[in-house]
Order: C-alpha cells, then sequence, then structure tokens
C-alpha cells in the first residue's frame, strides 16, 4: 500500500488573524511537521464565522515566511477557480517556496451560502465529482508542462501553458480528497496522495469507512491498471467521527494504530488555540484537534517515534 513507513502533517485554519497563523506555521516547521495544509473557502456557513483568509495568497505569504516545511490546500475548492488558474497559481506557490508546494484539490461542498455568493451552480454530488475529473486533468497536464487545449462540459481551454512552470517535476505532489466510488476512480488515475475523513457514529464505524474506500481504491486501480501501491493513503482526522486522538498519549498510540492497520500512511491533524472562535473550540477542548500543550506533552514524540519506526 505505498510502503509502510508513516508522515505527519498539521492542518491549520486560517480562522485567525495572520499574526496567530504564522506564529503557528514556524512552531510546526519548527517541530518538524510534514506538510501545513489549509483550507480553501470564500465564505463560511454561519456556525463556522465569518473570518476566512483566503487560502492562495496566504500560501504564497507562508512560502516567503518559511525555510522547510511543506505547504498545501487541504483541499482547493476547484468550483471557486478555472482548473487553468489554479494550475498557474500552484505553480507561482511552488517556485515561490523553492519547491515545497503539495496541491490538494477537491470537489467542493455545493454550500448555499458560496454558491449564492458567487453565483455558481447547484451541482449534484455526481456532478461536482465530474468536474473535479475535468479540473484534474487540466491541472496534471498543465502542471507537467504541455499545452493544454481541453473542451469538457465544464472547463474549455485554447493552447494553455504555463509559464514559469513549477519547480517540482514532473509537477508538484497531486493530493485528491475523495470518499465515493466516482471520486475514487479520480484518485486512482491522477493522485499521488488520496486524503479520506473517518465517518461513523462509533470508532469501529469510523475505521471501516476508511476501509472500505481503501478496498474500493485497490479496485479503481486495479480497472485502470495502475499500482495501488503508488498512491498514498491520507486521513485527515478531527473533523468527522467520534476519536479524540489528542485526549492522551493512549488515545493517539489507539488512533493511529487502527488507522494504519486499515491501510493509512499519512495522518493530518488539525491545530488550534485559544485564538479559534466557536465551534473549533469544542474541538479543541475535546481532544479531537491538537494543541501545542498535547503536540509537546506527547503527541509530537509519539509522531516522529512511529515515523522512524514505520
Amino acid at each position: 500500500m505505498g510502503g509502510s513507513n508513516l508522515r505527519f502533517d498539521m492542518f491549520e485554519w486560517q480562522v485567525v488573524p495572520w499574526s496567530v497563523m504564522l506564529d503557528d506555521v514556524r512552531y510546526l516547521e519548527a517541530l518538524g511537521v510534514g506538510t501545513v495544509w489549509i483550507g480553501d473557502s470564500f465564505v463560511l456557513p454561519p456556525a463556522y464565522g465569518d473570518f476566512v483568509l483566503e487560502a492562495w495568497t496566504t500560501l504564497a505569504a507562508l512560502a516567503a515566511c518559511t525555510q522547510r516545511i511543506r505547504l498545501g490546500t487541504m483541499v482547493s475548492n476547484v468550483p471557486l477557480r478555472h482548473p487553468a488558474m489554479l494550475a498557474k497559481q500552484a505553480a507561482t506557490v511552488d517556485c515561490i517556496s523553492g519547491g515545497r508546494l503539495d496541491l490538494g484539490v477537491g470537489p467542493g461542498d455545493n454550500f448555499s451560502g458560496e454558491i449564492a455568493s458567487l453565483g455558481l451552480p447547484a451541482l449534484a454530488p455526481g456532478a461536482r465529482v465530474d468536474r473535479l475529473g475535468e479540473a484534474v486533468e487540466v491541472i496534471d497536464r498543465l502542471l507537467r508542462g504541455h499545452e493544454v487545449t481541453f473542451h469538457g462540459e465544464y472547463y474549455h481551454t485554447d493552447q494553455a501553458a504555463l509559464s514559469p512552470a513549477p519547480l517540482q517535476r514532473p509537477r508538484p505532489p497531486l493530493a485528491i480528497a475523495a470518499q465515493g466510488r466516482r471520486g475514487l476512480r479520480v484518485a486512482a488515475e491522477y493522485a499521488d496522495i488520496w486524503v479520506t475523513m473517518p465517518s461513523g457514529k462509533t470508532a469501529e464505524e469510523a475505521q471501516r469507512s476508511v476501509e472500505e474506500r481503501n478496498l474500493i481504491l485497490v479496485e479503481q486501480c486495479a480497472a485502470l491498471g495502475r499500482d495501488p501501491g503508488t498512491i498514498e493513503r491520507a486521513c485527515l482526522a478531527g473533523w468527522s467521527g467520534p476519536d479524540r486522538p489528542f485526549a492522551s498519549a493512549d488515545s493517539f498510540q489507539d488512533f493511529v494504530g487502527r488507522y494504519r492497520d486499515v491501510g493509512m500512511q499519512r495522518f493530518i491533524f488539525s491545530l488550534g488555540s485559544a485564538a479559534f472562535p466557536a465551534p473549533y473550540k469544542e474541538w479543541i477542548e475535546t481532544g479531537a484537534w491538537a494543541t501545542r500543550d498535547s503536540l509537546e506533552a506527547f503527541a509530537a514524540q509519539a509522531m516522529w517515534g512511529m515515523q522512524s519506526s514505520g
């Protein structure tokens, strides 16, 4: 399943002031985290507040203010940008960062407030995945240095090309968030990293949801003639399901162990603090999200120990 080594990343949701964001990312860089991922929204649902920094301008600023840590979108919301422009933004950040970009993309969640604000079409889940598939094809080809003429149902390009090209070759790593069979087909064709979130009311249900999706990914790879071991499996934790990996050292070890057993190789946890508004405070206080205290008390040492032992 793509190797046995474990990797540990952090998600930093940019719903805090820039000064807090930058301080957190520099802290994670000093800690030795692999990739810091950020979200991508124009507006948020009312329950999540009204403050969110734009993803790609934030990534560019972080690229200029850090030296070693990798940076990425978890995930870039393809309805917000034409895929050729998204590829241009990705190539630019890769150049600014010295080749430290991981590009995550997803189909978008059809949040009604965002749709209304931007005049976007409200699409059924299957159509959103079809749109994602078109976008990923354009992005993949452009980032590989191809001149792209493409005429699909959702996107069109005519001899589009990128200059400058990204520094990473053949292109920056592409992470695709996918949960259903059609989305997993897109991941099987294009992804370097497949991203999933546990879902279920119990720990057993959540673990089983990831295991079942992983098996579908293997099936889709077989249908395409792709070695499933060439795709890294990533688990985005703390946003759904009952698990609280940062409640204690035992909880953390148990969480990583259970999801490693069903094929996960990369773990993306979320960092929070007192600067975060509701409802994030509940996830922080219950241990769904990490804090600096929990990282320093037990989690960071456990991460690096498991990462080195693989």
